[in-house]
């Protein structure tokens, strides 16, 4: 983080500061401004103006002003751990040997991670069996059972939960969630979890007469869980909400009270916390919403880019937006200049400072190879998009 150190010209002779050094000349008056040394722009009132001098900017010279990149959730296996599960599965490898195997993969995307230059390090959830699983196993008057549903239109699933009970907080286990060993050294930790709206929408639900109190539970549960892993050392949460713009699975679009409803839910859970939050959106079209998702007290609101119709945004925030810029559900690797221009346009759309380059959701729909050469895209694509400012 930059300084800026500030005096007023009279001030001169205190700081030892004379003609000589070049730094001003004889014949300025006291109220004049003079950048000395000074690489970018600097905007002052006219009061502060006429009596500032800046005398010194001090900071990192190496502060990487590109978009950060993030992993936008659960990272693909390779062939070789996707096979030791399956074995594993059949009682025919031990548990000890997915143990070493998913630990080595783990380190890597950790590694790999910090050589693009990523601002914060998750281990890519490589040992989720699924979106939802963690939470579901977090958490009292939810069953597993053996019903899979397909995670929206991927050809992935999910074990349904089963809402049997009044839902409540369990008995939270961080290892389900996080290699919390793995990332030690790491100051900034980010955890992707499906948002309370989600979790309760791709539950089945046998208990609740009323779905708003279903939600309520869920998002309270899911504030206890979030409180345990921030105990864990975790700073960045994307709370994953692609139920509020997913429609193929929908009769109607869902109303306003409906909507206002999952807003209300995902505010109770990031209230106290809102700048370790990012709602992160997918599989469907954002526009509608996005002024209410920008109303949340989150960081920043991701956005699935080949899904949003980005012509009918004209928004101004100074919220970060995370821009789903490479498509997780296709095999071909994104152009790096591409991903840059397309950010480039978004920009000129949408009036926002601060941009995170990411994939629109999980990775773990393409092999794990092509997913590393995405991440290399967005890195590259980061770069470009700072160069052309």
């Amino acid at each position: 983080m930059a300084s800026l150190d500030c005096v007023s010209p009279s001030s001169f002779l205190f700081f030892g500061i004379s003609p000589k050094d070049g730094s001003i000349s004889s014949g300025l008056s006291d109220g004049a401004l003079i950048p000395i040394g000074i690489q970018q722009a600097i905007f002052l009132t006219e009061y502060e103006y006429n009596r500032t001098y800046i005398i010194r900017i001090t900071g990192n010279t190496n502060e990487n002003m590109s978009p950060d990149i993030q992993l936008a959730g659960i990272h693909p296996r390779s062939e070789k751990l996707i096979e030791l599960t399956r074995s594993y599965e059949r009682a025919k490898t031990s548990w000890s040997q997915v143990e070493v195997r998913l630990e080595q993969e783990t380190k890597e995307l950790i590694k790999l991670q910090k050589s693009l230059g990523f601002g914060h390090i998750s281990d890519g959830a490589l040992g989720w069996q699924d979106q939802l699983r963690p939470i579901t196993q977090s958490l009292k008057g939810i069953e597993s059972g053996t019903r899979y549903s397909r995670w929206f239109d991927t050809n992935t699933f999910y074990q349904k939960p089963i809402v049997v009970g009044r839902v409540s907080v369990g008995e939270i286990d961080p290892e389900k969630f996080l290699q919390t060993k793995l990332l030690a050294g790491e100051k900034n930790r980010k955890i992707t979890l499906p948002g309370p709206y989600t979790f309760s929408q791709l539950s089945e639900n046998k208990y609740y007469e009323k779905y708003p109190d279903l939600l309520v539970d869920v998002a309270v549960a899911e504030r206890e869980i979030i409180k345990k892993l921030r105990a864990e050392g975790v700073s960045l949460f994307q709370l994953s909400e692609p139920c509020l713009v997913y429609q193929p699975y929908r009769a109607t679009f869902r109303d306003e009270s409906e909507v206002e409803l999952a807003l209300r839910a995902i505010r109770s859970v990031v209230e106290n916390n809102p700048g370790e939050f990012v709602i992160q959106t997918y599989f469907g079209d954002a526009s509608p919403l996005f002024s209410e998702l920008l109303d949340l007290p989150v960081r920043g609101i991701g956005i699935d880019l080949f899904e949003t119709d980005v012509s009918s945004l004209s928004e101004q925030t100074s919220k970060t937006l995370v821009l789903g810029l490479v498509d997780s559900k296709e095999s071909y690797v994104e152009d790096a200049h591409w991903i840059a221009d397309t950010a480039r346009k978004f920009r000129e759309q949408v009036d926002v400072q601060n941009l995170v380059f990411a994939s629109n959701s999980d990775l773990k729909f393409v092999p794990q190879g092509i997913a590393n050469q995405k991440l290399e895209a967005l890195s590259k694509a980061s770069e470009l998009f700072e160069e052309s400012r």
